[in-house]
């Protein structure tokens, strides 16, 4: 599978997109992905690059019909080919990681 972050940010709406993120969460769960939400993007999965347009095409079409009349998208794909790693065994290895690593003394290698 094909990590894919996006940040959309429609442009002349206000200061609060909040609404525009969860329109577009609703519309990756329409599509059948199962969006994870963070502070300044949301990440799926995909498994091949070519739905990413047809994702972002069915996102911006949205947008524009809700009265959006300029959107900035930013991607990032992480396309690991050699073992697959769901999104939240990436986030769960960080956190066991944290929790089992020694402290060193700052400056300590």
């Amino acid at each position: 599978m094909i990590h894919v972050s996006i940040t959309i940010v429609p442009l002349g709406v206000g200061t609060s997109i909040s609404h525009y993120v969860a329109k577009t969460v609703e519309i990756l769960e329409e599509l059948g992905y199962k969006p994870i939400v963070g502070p300044a993007e949301t990440s799926f999965e995909i498994p091949d690059l070519e739905q990413l347009g047809t994702v972002l095409r069915k996102i911006h079409d949205t947008l524009h019909a809700m009265g959006v009349q300029r959107i900035i998208t930013t991607i990032m794909v992480d396309d690991r080919r050699d073992k697959h790693q769901p999104l939240e065994a990436k986030a769960e290895k960080v956190k066991y990681l944290k929790r089992t690593m020694r402290r060193k003394p700052l400056g300590v290698i």
